[in-house]
């Protein structure tokens, strides 16, 4: 078996991925998941090369390029556990410190400003905004987690 065909019987697009009593997650896992992985990527690669307004009456540019690097590089952890199910513990780490990174964001903008700005708490709230998806992952891979471990019985 080639090593394209194995990373694809890994992978959770394979057919045989998600079990049957679990098909109503299956776009969650398959699409949405994925995708909401991928635009943090971008959203990382947009920071690390072009900043924001915000971010630059925050911060300054090393600063700036360190936290967009380091949100691609987490988002890419969180999306290569999406991707390959055997990754979970990766996965969970990544989305621990996505929440982490976001809601740091958050606080950050809506706190630390120099020149307090009611409009930047509209910033702050999006940022938060995008915390609940990776706490519902958390949510299921905790629940399947638990249930490998009631298959396994007693140690």
């Amino acid at each position: 078996m080639s090593i394209l065909q194995r990373l694809w019987r890994a992978s959770i697009w394979h057919p045989d991925a998600i079990p049957p009593d679990e098909w109503k997650y299956r776009n969650l896992k398959r699409v949405w998941l994925p995708l909401y992985d991928i635009v943090a990527m971008g959203a990382g690669v947009w920071a690390a090369t072009f900043g924001s307004p915000l971010l630059h009456s925050l911060f300054d540019e090393p600063v700036i390029d360190a936290m967009g690097v380091t949100l691609a590089v987490v988002a890419t952890v969180c999306l290569a556990g999406v991707a390959f199910p055997r990754l979970w513990k990766m996965e969970i780490a990544g989305k621990v410190t996505l929440m982490s990174l976001l809601g740091a964001y958050a606080f950050t903008v809506a706190v630390f400003r120099a020149n307090p700005d009611p409009a930047a708490g509209f910033v702050a709230f999006v940022l938060v905004l995008a915390i609940p998806l990776p706490m519902f992952r958390l949510q299921l891979l905790g629940e399947e987690i638990k249930e490998r471990r009631n298959e396994e019985g007693p140690a």
